[in-house]
């Protein structure tokens, strides 16, 4: 009785009308998802015609299975998902995954710029980051008699309108996003006059500016011992530069006191290393 129950319903929400309907057009469906309701596991298309759930409410709501969220999603938040990956789990590593049989991996823009996750790019927290205990204490000791030994050649006044944090942008169809990758997250820099530190995953690593020179259309150049980056203006209003060091790729960054002028790219997964 059961199963004709589940078919008839199969039945009733493939006979929707298209408005009515959840399509998944432009994402994968590979995975599986357990219905509650009959206590199967049905394909994800299927799950989500019958339920009229979408592909932000597996996200929000965890629909399917736990999946987890470095700074605690707002299920009441607007989501738009841009990325899927789904993958099954080998027979000899599930072990390691509590017993998961498949890995689902969401990419998802929230719309809200004063969400949660925003939190990690405030300039209070990455003041919290540079400044450690351990930190002050080196740079007492190791990094400022570096520092006072390479003085500055020359440093245009221009140099205040770009001190400050400043955080890396991920550019997606023509806009820009914070993007709480792992990864992007531990990457920032900040200016301080002639001093530029870098946070490295260990640690930030200040430089000497050995030269800070005015570009058109207000940017910067600066000068290191054989290296030098180039700041370059994109959007004023909106707060959005192009960030381009000698050795690698062009990015795109903004002052950290403009984080909330940006949406954020979240990730999730139903293993937790995304974290």
């Amino acid at each position: 009785m059961r199963h004709i129950l589940f078919l008839f319903l199969l039945l009733l929400g493939g006979c929707m009308p298209q408005s009515k309907r959840t399509t998944l057009s432009t994402q994968s469906a590979s995975y599986a998802v357990k219905d509650t309701t009959y206590n199967k596991i049905i394909g994800d298309t299927a799950y989500l015609q019958l339920t009229n759930h979408t592909i932000e409410d597996t996200v929000r709501y965890q629909i399917g299975g736990k999946l987890y969220h470095n700074a605690k999603l707002n299920p009441d938040d607007s989501i738009t998902v841009i990325k899927t990956f789904y993958s099954p789990i080998p027979e000899g590593d599930r072990k390691y995954f509590n017993n998961l049989t498949q890995y689902r991996e969401y990419h998802f823009i929230v719309h809200n710029r004063h969400s949660r996750a925003h939190s990690y790019f405030e300039v209070s927290a990455l003041d919290r980051v540079y400044n450690t205990d351990s930190y002050r204490n080196d740079y007492e000791k190791i990094y400022l008699p570096r520092l006072n030994a390479e003085p500055s050649k020359y440093i245009d006044t221009t140099i205040k309108d770009f001190n400050g944090f400043w955080v890396y942008l991920h550019e997606y169809k023509g806009d820009y996003y914070l993007d709480d990758d792992w990864s992007l997250r531990h990457r920032s820099f900040c200016i301080a006059d002639s001093i530029f530190t870098y946070l490295y995953q260990d640690g930030p690593d200040p430089r000497k500016i050995e030269e800070a020179i005015s570009l058109p259309d207000n940017g910067i150049s600066l000068f290191f011992d054989g290296d030098y980056m180039k700041i370059e203006v994109v959007d004023k209003e909106k707060c959005v530069y192009r960030f381009r060091e000698r050795f690698n790729d062009l990015i795109f960054i903004a002052p950290a006191r403009a984080i909330h002028n940006f949406e954020i790219i979240q990730h999730t997964n139903n293993t937790g290393d995304l974290m």
